[in-house]
């Protein structure tokens, strides 16, 4: 028996395999949250949290308002401001992302309230595009 058949014999079932699996790892169609797999939980009903579920999911994020046992991942958004009295007196926008099971924080975004624009949405726009580019800009660690 020479090597090229025992490969053959070998490559066949491989290659059936990958041509059944293919199609189910490469996902449903939806699009592919840029949270690699997680589901952001957004819980607050407030308009702020109202306008940042839909600037989220313009952006590609795939948000829920509970959590789901035995779901996907799912990291909790937290936003609140913070006011830095010394020195030059700022406030902060800021958010946080936590997953739901470990509470390790997974993103992370501060933004000097006066920096964006005024309203409702200026903000939910300013935290969920910064959100979209620090996540874009993780680079992805090799295996």
């Amino acid at each position: 028996m020479n090597s090229l058949s025992a490969w053959l014999r070998i490559a066949r079932p491989a290659a059936r395999v990958g041509v059944v699996l293919g199609p189910v790892a490469c996902g449903t169609g939806s699009t592919v949250s840029p949270l690699r797999g997680y589901r952001i939980l957004v819980p607050g009903h407030d308009a702020l949290s109202e306008a940042l579920l839909k600037s989220l999911i313009t952006r590609g994020f795939t948000v829920r308002r509970r959590v789901q046992g035995g779901g996907p991942p799912t990291a909790g958004l937290v936003v609140f401001t913070f006011k830095d009295l010394s020195g030059v007196p700022t406030t902060r926008l800021e958010a946080r992302l936590a997953d739901t099971r470990t509470g390790a924080v997974v993103a992370a975004v501060t933004i000097v309230l006066d920096s964006l624009s005024p309203g409702v949405d200026g903000r939910a726009r300013g935290l969920a595009d910064s959100l979209a580019a620090q996540l874009r800009s993780r680079r992805e660690t090799p295996p």
